[in-house]
């Protein structure tokens, strides 16, 4: 354990220093994006929640993409207005704070990434062992293992924090919770690609078998899903990537309390795109999703019809 005045800190002293003249504006957009952020994936919430016809809730796969947009909704609803705290006072406390929510969240959101990963290369590529495979009841297991492991995992961070124990090996536990599942998304992808380029060139001779044709029907049949989970996964990943190379870099560098003005409007544009991330990810995993809308429209449509209700009482009354 290092000692106190020993210990370097990558987000405190360097950004309270630093003349920084555009954190209004700053804090007024965190503001607004969390706004957005918390709405538009409460919706996710409750269209697997409220879905009126059930038929959302009857796919495992909703069950992880609700799970997944209840961390984003949190990130608009806690970890954002921390973060526009912080910007307008450069307070300690509020630096702690974010680091502790953020690592809870960002590691749920990397399992929940792998387990959406997963789901699709079982589904595409195994399509005959996906409904024994990936069930409601193991999904819900996996969402009970994510949450409580996330929780874990950011106790212990900020106890090390809280301690003063070295940047390096707080970054090197970061790094592997943040580094290990994203090689596992990719993998995963790179692994259904094998497969796909495998059978259509078999299709493409003509000796395509059983088996590869199972496969190619499911990818068209899950065409749309797939192509919507891995547009989520890279921008998942050109998000987190800034933010998280440079916090790493920022916490072993040196020289680097010689520009602090530079790593402030870093700092405050690189997390800016790490947190539109959760702001995205309703309309790759949900919106675009033609179940999704059905079920979005249906609620507005309920919604509405209780409003004319409601005010046709009212004037009957």
């Amino acid at each position: 354990m290092k000692m106190e005045d020993d210990f370097y800190d990558p987000l405190s002293t360097p950004w309270k220093e630093a003349n920084f003249d555009l954190k209004y504006f700053w804090a007024v957009l965190v503001v607004l994006t969390a706004t957005a952020t918390s709405f538009a994936n409460a919706l996710v919430v409750l269209a697997v929640w409220r879905d009126p016809n059930r038929n959302l809730q009857r796919v495992p796969l909703n069950l992880l993409i609700a799970s997944q947009a209840l961390a984003d909704f949190f990130v608009g609803l806690v970890q954002e207005p921390l973060c526009a705290w912080w910007i307008l006072t450069f307070s300690s406390r509020a630096v702690h704070s974010i680091e502790a929510v953020s690592s809870l969240f960002l590691v749920s959101s990397l399992f929940h990434v792998v387990a959406l990963s997963f789901d699709r290369y079982t589904a595409v590529a195994k399509p005959l062992q996906y409904s024994a495979t990936v069930t409601k009841k193991r999904v819900f297991f996996w969402i009970m293992i994510i949450w409580p492991y996330s929780s874990i995992y950011m106790s212990y961070r900020t106890v090390l924090r809280e301690l003063n124990y070295s940047i390096v090996l707080i970054n090197v536990i970061s790094g592997a919770h943040t580094v290990l599942p994203s090689i596992s998304s990719v993998v995963f992808y790179f692994r259904l690609y094998c497969v796909l380029r495998r059978h259509r060139k078999s299709a493409a001779s003509s000796n395509l078998d059983e088996s590869g044709r199972l496969v190619m029907n499911a990818y068209r049949r899950e065409r749309n899903m797939t192509k919507a989970m891995l547009v989520a996964l890279c921008l998942f990943l050109f998000c987190l990537t800034p933010w998280f190379v440079f916090y790493q870099v920022i916490g072993a560098c040196p020289t680097c309390e010689d520009h602090k003005s530079y790593e402030m409007y870093l700092f405050a544009i690189f997390y800016y795109i790490f947190t539109m991330k959760s702001l995205l990810n309703p309309f790759l995993y949900a919106w675009r999703l033609s179940k999704f809308r059905v079920v979005f429209k249906s609620m507005l449509k309920i919604r509405r019809n209780q409003r004319i209700e409601a005010i046709s009482s009212s004037n009957s009354s």
